[in-house]
C-alpha cells in the first residue's frame, strides 16, 4: 500500500483535537526571541497539562525532578493561557487571573521573577504589609503570586480571625498553580486544603517532584494520577542532572557529653 501523506497522518493524528487544545498549544513558547528554548519534557509537559485544561479537568497534576525546570513549565503554561484570552467560563472577554501559591517566601519571589516577559501591570506580588497598607486584597492584574501562610492570615474589624483569600470570590481565579504540592496542600487535616477548596471553581494544577508514595498519597488523590512524569533517573540518563552517591558518615556527635 501507498505510504499516506503527512497531510492525511496529519488528519488521522489531529483531526479530533478540540479547538480550545487547539487554540492554546497554537500561541508559541516564549523565547525571549529565541534567546532560549524549552527542553523537549518541558514542551510534552505544558501541552499536557493544555490537553488536560481542554478536556474539561479542574485538577491536574505534573511530577517533575528537582532541578528539571517546573517554574520554566508553569510559566509556558500561564504563557498561552494569558496569551490565548483562556478563561474558566469560556468567554474570552477578558484575561485569565492565575494564582501561583507556594509555601515559602523564596519560592513565590523565585516564580515571580521567573515570568518576567508579562507586562508589569499583569503580575501582583501579593504580602501582608501591602494589604495593611492598602486595606485590601490586589485585585488588578493577571497573575498574582503569594504564599499559603499569608493567605490563612488576616483578621477582622473585630480582631476575629479572617483569612485574606476569603475577600476574594470563589470563582476569581481561573487557574491556580500549587508549587511543591506535596508539602502538605492538598492533605485532609491542612489547613492549606480549605484555600484550594475555597477555589474550588478554578483549574489547580499541582507540581511536585516527589513520586506517589504513603506519605503523599493523599495529593495523588485529590489531583489524580500526574498527566505527566519525568523521573530523576529519566533526568540524569539525559543528562540534564548530575548522578549522585549517597555517602554514609559516622559521626560522633551523640557520644559527646558536656560537662
Amino acid at each position: 500500500p501507498a505510504v499516506p501523506s503527512p497531510e492525511v497522518l496529519w488528519q488521522r493524528t489531529f483531526a479530533n483535537t478540540p479547538a480550545l487544545e487547539t487554540d492554546l498549544t497554537d500561541v508559541p513558547f516564549e523565547s525571549n526571541g529565541g534567546a532560549f528554548g524549552g527542553r523537549y519534557y518541558q514542551d510534552i509537559a505544558v501541552e499536557k497539562v493544555l490537553a488536560a485544561i481542554a478536556d474539561g479537568k479542574d485538577r491536574v497534576l505534573l511530577t517533575l525532578a528537582t532541578g528539571t525546570g517546573k517554574t520554566f513549565v508553569a510559566f509556558q503554561i500561564v504563557w498561552k493561557l494569558f496569551q490565548s484570552r483562556w478563561t474558566k467560563d469560556g468567554k474570552k472577554v477578558r484575561r485569565p487571573r492565575i494564582l501561583f501559591l507556594a509555601d515559602r517566601n523564596i519560592l513565590a519571589n523565585q516564580a515571580s521573577n521567573a515570568f518576567g516577559a508579562f507586562p508589569d501591570d499583569a503580575l501582583v506580588r501579593i504580602s501582608p504589609d501591602d494589604i495593611r497598607k492598602k486595606g485590601a486584597v490586589p485585585k488588578n492584574g493577571s497573575v498574582f503570586f503569594t504564599i499559603f501562610q499569608t493567605f490563612m492570615s488576616g483578621r477582622d474589624a473585630d480582631g476575629n480571625e479572617a483569612p485574606y483569600f476569603g475577600e476574594y470570590p470563589p470563582d476569581f481565579f481561573d487557574f491556580i498553580v500549587i508549587d511543591e504540592c506535596h508539602r502538605g496542600g492538598a492533605k485532609d487535616e491542612s489547613n492549606w486544603r480549605g484555600i484550594l477548596e475555597y477555589f474550588s471553581p478554578a483549574v489547580q494544577l499541582g507540581l511536585t517532584a516527589t513520586p506517589k508514595r504513603k506519605d503523599n498519597a493523599d495529593t495523588y488523590k485529590y489531583f489524580g494520577e500526574p498527566v505527566f512524569v519525568y523521573s530523576l533517573k529519566e533526568g540524569i540518563n539525559d543528562g540534564f542532572l548530575t548522578p549522585f552517591k549517597v555517602v554514609q558518615i559516622q559521626t560522633t556527635l551523640d557520644e559527646y557529653v558536656y560537662t
